[in-house]
C-alpha cells in the first residue's frame, strides 16, 4: 500500500474530491481543514467503507460514488481501513483479546477440556440407556443435586461415598423415569389441591401398612417385596428347595406363594374404603394428558410411591442416587479423570493469570503517556487467554490515597471532558497496537484525535502516532482543524514537508488539496520578503507591533505609530492614520527588527492607508483564489476595519454634532465605535449587518502573533473580498 488513490461525489458534504497519497516516501499526510470544510464527511465516508456500506449523499439524495485503490489499481478492502473518529463514547476495541491471546496454552487448554468433555458425553450417553432419550441427564442431575457443575457433582457424590446413601430403591429399567418425573408431573405433584390429596393419601397408606404383618412401612414396600420375588426367583432359590419363614410363622416355599401373599396383602390394603375414595380423588384429576395418564400407570401399580412423591426434590435426588449407585464404577472412574483435568486445567490457569505482558504494556502507554484519574485492569483475563471471552475491563479511580472500582458507564459521568476522551483513547491503543500484534497493513484516519485535549496530553497523542508512523504496517491520514496540532505534527513527524503535510481548501465545486504553508515561523519568511513586496510589509504590521508591546509598552511612540495603523485615529497630539508615511514605517520597522531594509525608496511621502487601501483593491480585484495566502487575508482585513472605522466616525459626528464621545476611546476602538454608531438616530441602519460582520471578523484576528493567526486562515477569502468590495465605496464617501 505505497499509495492510495480516494476519488469521492457526492459523499455527506463533500461535492468532489480526488487525491493520490503517496506514502512510499513517508508512511503519514497530515490535512489541515478548517470546520466545516471535509473533516467529518471524509471521515463518515471512510467510516462507512470501513463497515462494507456505502456513503450517502444525506441533503438532495445524489448518487455517490467512490473508490479508493492502491497503487496498483485495486481496490483496498473494508478491513484494511481503520477509521479513528474525533469521539465515540461507545466505541469498543473488538480486536483487545489478541494481546491476550496465547495459543500455546489455548491448546492445551483445548485438548484437557476436550477430553474430559468427550468423556462426560460418552458417560451421558450410556445413561440414556436406564432413563430414556428424552431425558436430559446432565439438567436432571443438576437440578437434583442443586448444582451447576455435572462433573463437580459427581466428584461430591463420590467423595462422599454414594454407597452409603440412602436412594429411592426403585429400578429404573422397570420404571420409565420420564413418566415419574416428567415436568408436567412435576406441576401437578406442587399444585396445592393435588399436593393436599396426595398428602392425605400417602398418610392413610401408610398407616395400612404399618397393620400390615407382611410389609413395612419405610423398609419394606410392596416395591421391595416384588423386587425381593423376582430376584431369587431368578436366582433359583426355590428351585433349590429352599424356603422362606415370615415373622408371623408363615413358610412361603415357591415364587407362586411368595406372588400370591404380596397380592392379598396389597388387595386388603388397597381395597380399603378411605383409601379407595383419596385415590379416586386423585385419578379424577389424572386424565387430562398423556403425561399424567402415563404416571396413573405407574402409581396403579406401585401406590406407595405416592406418599413418596409429596416429598418431590427429596425424592428425585434419592432416585438419582439409586440410578448412579448402579453405574458407581463408571462415575469413579469418570471423577478421577474429572480431577485429573482439574488439575492440569489449574496449573495452565495459573500460567494464563502470568499472560498479561502485551496488555500491560497497552496499559502501560496509556498510563505513563496520559493523565488521567483512573486505574485500568482486566477482570477476566484467564477467560480470555484460554476461552476467547470478550475482556471486560475494570477500573479504579483514584483520589489522593483513595481508589475505589467504578463501572464504566458510571466513569463516563463523573471524568471530565477530556478524561472521557482519554478514556475512548484507551479503546483506540488497545485496537492499533492489536493490529500491530496482527501484522496487518492498514490505511488509518484520524479525525481531529487531539481535540479537546490537554497541552500535554495532546502532546503524547503526537508521540503516540510517531511510533505508529514509523511501524510499517500503517499509513496514516490525520484531519485537523487545529492549526497548531496540524504544525507540531508537521514538524515533529514530518519534517515540516509541504507535500505531506497539506490543506484542504473548499469551493462551491470540489475539494482541493493544497501543499502546506505556514509549517515554521511565518514571521521570518516575512521578515526577508517584506521589503520587496508590500502585501507582506502590510501584513506584518500586527506582528511587529506584538513584538513592540512585549519588549516595550502599550505606552511607547513605536506601538502608537502602529497602532493607528491598525485605527482609524484622526485625534492625536502626533501624526494621524492617515499621515502616516512611508518613510515613517520604515524607521519604526527598522528599529524594532534591527534591519537597514528600505521600504520607501522613491515613495518616502506616500501614505501606509494609501498602500493599504491600493493592496486591499489590488487582492479584491484579482480574480486568483489563494485561501491559504494569510498576508491576503491580513491586508483585506486591515483594510476593511480601517474603512469601516472612519465611516462610523463620519456618521456618529454628522448625527450628534460632536466627536467629544469618539476621543475618549482608548480601547476596543471598532467595538466602541460600532456601539455609539447604534445609538444614533440619524445613522444608516441598513449599515449594521455589515459594520458589525466587520466587528466580528477583525475584532481579534489583526492583533497576531505567532500563536494565534489560525482564525484569519480559517476565514475565507472569498468573504473577506465580497465584505471589502461593499465597503469600499464608503470611502469616497468619507473623503467628500
Amino acid at each position: 500500500m505505497k499509495k492510495v488513490a480516494i476519488k469521492l461525489e457526492n459523499c455527506y458534504g463533500i461535492k468532489k474530491f480526488e487525491k493520490e497519497f503517496d506514502f512510499s516516501d513517508k508512511a503519514a499526510f497530515i490535512i489541515y481543514a478548517s470546520n466545516g470544510s471535509m473533516k467529518t464527511s471524509f471521515t463518515k465516508t471512510l467510516k462507512d467503507i470501513s463497515k462494507g456500506e456505502s456513503p450517502k449523499e444525506e441533503v438532495f439524495g445524489r448518487e455517490s460514488t467512490y473508490t479508493i485503490e492502491n497503487e496498483n489499481s485495486e481496490a483496498i478492502k473494508p478491513e484494511e481501513i481503520f477509521v479513528i473518529e474525533s469521539y465515540d463514547a461507545d466505541f469498543y476495541s473488538k480486536r483487545m483479546s489478541n494481546l491476550l491471546m496465547n495459543k500455546s496454552l489455548q491448546e492445551k487448554y483445548n485438548l484437557v477440556t476436550q477430553d474430559i468433555l468427550d468423556r462426560k458425553n460418552e458417560f451421558l450417553a450410556s445413561m440414556k440407556a436406564i432413563v430414556g432419550n428424552k431425558v436430559s441427564v446432565e439438567e436432571e442431575c443438576l437440578q437434583a443435586f442443586n448444582s451447576s457443575n455435572f462433573l463437580e457433582a459427581l466428584a461430591k457424590l463420590i467423595d462422599s461415598d454414594i454407597l452409603t446413601m440412602e436412594d429411592s430403591g426403585l429400578d429404573f429399567s422397570k420404571i420409565d423415569y420420564f413418566s415419574l418425573f416428567d415436568p408436567k408431573i412435576e406441576a401437578f405433584v406442587k399444585d396445592d389441591k393435588n399436593y393436599r390429596l396426595l398428602a392425605e393419601y400417602g398418610s392413610q397408606y401408610d398407616t395400612l401398612v404399618e397393620n400390615s404383618t407382611f410389609l413395612k412401612k419405610g423398609t419394606f414396600s410392596q416395591y421391595n417385596a416384588t423386587t425381593v420375588n423376582s430376584t431369587l426367583d431368578d436366582n433359583g432359590f426355590f428351585k433349590a428347595g429352599h424356603e422362606i419363614l415370615l415373622q408371623d410363622g408363615v413358610h412361603i416355599k415357591s415364587s407362586d406363594d411368595f406372588e400370591k401373599m404380596l397380592q392379598e396383602e396389597k388387595k386388603k390394603i388397597l381395597s380399603d374404603p378411605k383409601l379407595l375414595k383419596r385415590f379416586d380423588q386423585i385419578d379424577k384429576k389424572l386424565s387430562a394428558n398423556a403425561s399424567l395418564r402415563n404416571f396413573r400407570i405407574i402409581i396403579e401399580t406401585y401406590p406407595e410411591l405416592i406418599t413418596k412423591l409429596v416429598s418431590y426434590e427429596s425424592f428425585k435426588r434419592k432416585s438419582w442416587i439409586g440410578i448412579l449407585k448402579n453405574q458407581v464404577s463408571e462415575v469413579s472412574i469418570l471423577v478421577e479423570l474429572y480431577k485429573k483435568a482439574q488439575e492440569e486445567i489449574k496449573k495452565i490457569q495459573d500460567e494464563a493469570q502470568k499472560e498479561s505482558a502485551r496488555w500491560r504494556q497497552v496499559v502501560d502507554i496509556f498510563s505513563n503517556r496520559f493523565f488521567v484519574p483512573f486505574i485500568v485492569e482486566i477482570s477476566n483475563q484467564e477467560d480470555v487467554v484460554l476461552k476467547n471471552s470478550v475482556p471486560t475491563l475494570s477500573f479504579r479511580y483514584k483520589e489522593r490515597d483513595e481508589e475505589k472500582e467504578i463501572d464504566r458507564s458510571k466513569l463516563n459521568t463523573i471524568l471530565s471532558g477530556g478524561e472521557r476522551r482519554a478514556l475512548y483513547l484507551l479503546n483506540i491503543i488497545f485496537e492499533m497496537e492489536a493490529l500491530k500484534e496482527d501484522n496487518k497493513k492498514m490505511l488509518i484516519v484520524a479525525d481531529d484525535i487531539a481535540e479537546s485535549f490537554d497541552y500535554k496530553n495532546k502532546y503524547a497523542i503526537i508521540e503516540y502516532l510517531m511510533e505508529h508512523y514509523s511501524c510499517g504496517l500503517f499509513n496514516l491520514i490525520i484531519l485537523t482543524h487545529n492549526f497548531d496540532f496540524y504544525r507540531t505534527v508537521g514538524s515533529r513527524m514530518l519534517n515540516s514537508n509541504r507535500k505531506h503535510c497539506v490543506m484542504a481548501i473548499k469551493n462551491e465545486e470540489e475539494i482541493l488539496v493544497k501543499d502546506g504553508q505556514y509549517l515554521k515561523n511565518v514571521f521570518t519568511s516575512w521578515k526577508e520578503r517584506f521589503e520587496k513586496n508590500d502585501t507582506i510589509l502590510i501584513a506584518s504590521i500586527p506582528f511587529i507591533r506584538n513584538i513592540v508591546e512585549y519588549i516595550d509598552s502599550e505606552e511607547a511612540p513605536n506601538y502608537l505609530l502602529l497602532t493607528k495603523l491598525l485605527h482609524m485615529i484622526n485625534y492625536s497630539d502626533g501624526k494621524t492614520t492617515k499621515d502616516i508615511s512611508l518613510e515613517d514605517l520604515e524607521k519604526v520597522i527598522n528599529d524594532v527588527w534591527k534591519t537597514n531594509k528600505s521600504i520607501s525608496t522613491n515613495r518616502k511621502d506616500k501614505t501606509v492607508y494609501n498602500l493599504i487601501i491600493d493592496v486591499a483593491d489590488k487582492i479584491s480585484s484579482s480574480p486568483e483564489v489563494d485561501e491559504i495566502a494569510l498576508e491576503n487575508k491580513i491586508a483585506l482585513s486591515m483594510a476593511i476595519r480601517l474603512i469601516a472605522e472612519e465611516f462610523m466616525i463620519q456618521q456618529i459626528t454628522d448625527d450628534c454634532g460632536t466627536d467629544e464621545q469618539i476621543k475618549e476611546i482608548d480601547s476596543n476602538q471598532t467595538g466602541k465605535l460600532l456601539s455609539l454608531y447604534k445609538q444614533c438616530a440619524g445613522t444608516n441602519k441598513a449599515m449594521l449587518p455589515i459594520l458589525e460582520e466587520v466587528s466580528l471578523m477583525t475584532a481579534e484576528n489583526i492583533h497576531l502573533n505567532s500563536f494565534m493567526y489560525e482564525p484569519l486562515i480559517d476565514v475565507s477569502i472569498l468573504q473577506l473580498k465580497k465584505l471589502y468590495r461593499v465597503l469600499a465605496p464608503l470611502r469616497s464617501e468619507a473623503e467628500i
